[in-house]
């Protein structure tokens, strides 16, 4: 089969490799669409501890089950499916209380396990989420992105009648809006810096779209919600981002971490503000036992997957795909690899 292998920091290479075998309690699935996440691009530059090459990376996986290992249960042949990426220790504290997202000694499908950058890969039948025959790759590749929306949204635990402002217009923040938009929140501020993403955050239910690359953005977001606003969820990864929105909570608003930052960078916040006006920050990080919700969601339509999966692209063109990710933001939201177009 073909894979895609990444070889050293900024090197990919295409390989014939053999097909994989699946081991007891596995199951072998054709790989019909892998998404190209942000967290492949740091892993491809190096910068992923957990990750080690050579390595076939990609954990947004959508597929089709071809083949089980001895002692499948219920995974069918045939069946479309999504992949829950981390696969936890088992007897951590974390993972033993269905907290395998905290686990301490994960092995995570992309990172340290052959991903989705491949015509095949094999997968644990315990990490594996039928989905049905008319889910197509575009709607399957979003099912782990959107599991982990799920958990920052149960995290900010949503009240009825409040206000959100969601920096990022990214795929993860417009899956934060397409979500936030069918709940309880009564008014959604989207920014970015990239003027076409924000028209699709208009498109998918952002009242306010305010451009970030203005001088005085926060502002305008102030002039519109002059106490601030109840909620903010970060989706840019950027530490300066931050470090301005936090201005902007309203007294007992909460502030949530989503977007990966560089490891050593710092914010700064005053105690006694977070005190006086009851403010909290919490974070977020990938889907624990989400993966259900996520592909029900999607499967009910409240998610435009058409609108955020914007580009195919085939295989060998994988790096070129991690390059457009950063270099044409303009141009593309999510993209999708076909391991099977060449």
């Amino acid at each position: 089969m073909k894979a895609a292998i990444w070889t050293e920091p900024n090197k990919m290479e295409m390989r014939d490799i053999p097909v994989p075998e699946p081991q007891p309690g596995e199951v072998l699935i054709k790989v019909l669409g892998c998404g190209i996440c942000g967290t492949d691009c740091h892993i491809f530059a190096g910068e992923v501890p957990l990750a080690k090459p050579p390595q076939v990376l990609g954990h947004e996986i959508f597929g089709e089950v071809v083949k089980l290992g001895s002692g499948v249960k219920s995974a069918k042949i045939g069946q479309k499916i999504s992949v829950d990426p981390v696969i936890g220790c088992g007897v951590c504290p974390y993972c033993k209380n269905g907290k395998t997202n905290l686990c301490d000694h994960p092995t995570i499908i992309g990172y340290a396990r052959t991903g989705g950058f491949a015509q095949y890969t094999t997968v644990p039948e315990t990490h594996l989420y039928p989905m049905s025959d008319k889910m197509g790759p575009k709607d399957g590749i979003l099912v782990e992105t959107l599991a982990c929306v799920i958990n920052g949204y149960d995290r900010l635990g949503f009240k009825a009648g409040h206000t959100a402002l969601i920096m990022g217009a990214g795929c993860v923040g417009l899956l934060w809006t397409g979500l936030i938009k069918h709940s309880v929140c009564t008014r959604i501020i989207q920014t970015d810096v990239v003027p076409e993403r924000l028209l699709v955050a208009r498109k998918l239910g952002a009242e306010l779209i305010i451009d970030a690359g203005k001088a005085k953005w926060t502002r305008d977001v102030l002039k519109s919600e002059p106490e601030g606003v109840d909620y903010i969820i970060d989706a840019t990864g950027n530490s300066k981002a931050i470090q301005e929105g936090l201005a902007l909570l309203k007294k007992g608003g909460t502030f949530m971490v989503f977007g990966v930052t560089p490891v050593k960078e710092r914010v700064t916040i005053s105690p006694y503000e977070m005190f006086d006006r009851e403010l909290a920050i919490v974070g977020s990080k990938m889907p624990p036992l989400m993966m259900g919700r996520a592909a029900g969601i999607i499967e009910a339509g409240i998610i435009d997957s058409n609108a955020l999966v914007t580009t195919t692209l085939p295989l060998s063109q994988l790096a070129q795909g991690i390059h457009m990710f950063h270099e044409e933001k303009q141009k593309h939201i999510k993209i999708m690899i076909d391991p099977h177009k060449i």
